[in-house]
Parts: structure tokens; sequence; C-alpha cells
């Protein structure tokens, strides 16, 4: 006959194992997650490099730009005082 200590036993014992399963699957999903989190980090620097180059295009020519200006400015300073 089961007695009320052998069932008692019994589902503590159904617990561990249960306990050990659901620990066993959130290693899993922790290792998962992370494999899914270094995918995403990819994914946003490469997002992030391709918005990122346009910019720096832009800043590149608009510095080149500035740089071409004021060195016309100077030399039309020194043109003008050589003229004078």
């Amino acid at each position: 006959m089961l007695t009320s200590d052998n069932i008692l036993i019994g589902l503590q014992v159904a617990t561990g194992i249960m306990l050990i399963v659901l620990l066993y699957h959130a290693l899993f999903i922790a290792v998962d997650l992370r494999r899914i989190l270094r995918r995403v980090d990819d994914l946003t620097k490469q997002i992030e490099d391709i918005v990122m180059k346009p910019i720096s295009m832009a800043d590149t020519i608009l510095q080149w730009v500035m740089d071409y200006i004021e060195h016309d400015q100077k030399n039309g300073k020194n043109d003008k005082k050589k003229k004078k």
C-alpha cells in the first residue's frame, strides 16, 4: 500500500527531475540568446557603417570645400596687397 510518506518522496523526486530539466532548458535558452544578441550586435554595426559612410563622405567633402575657400580667400588677400 502507498503511504503519504511514499507519495511525498515520489513528488519530491519528480520535482527534482523537473527542476533539472528546467535548468537544462534555461542553459540552452541562455546560450541561444547570447548567439542571437551577437548577431543583432553585428547587424547594428553593419547598419551603422552603412549610415555613417555617406555622412563621413559628406563631411570630408565639406571639409575639402571649406579648406579650398579659405585657401582661395587667403590668396585673394595676398593678390590685393601685391596690386597696391
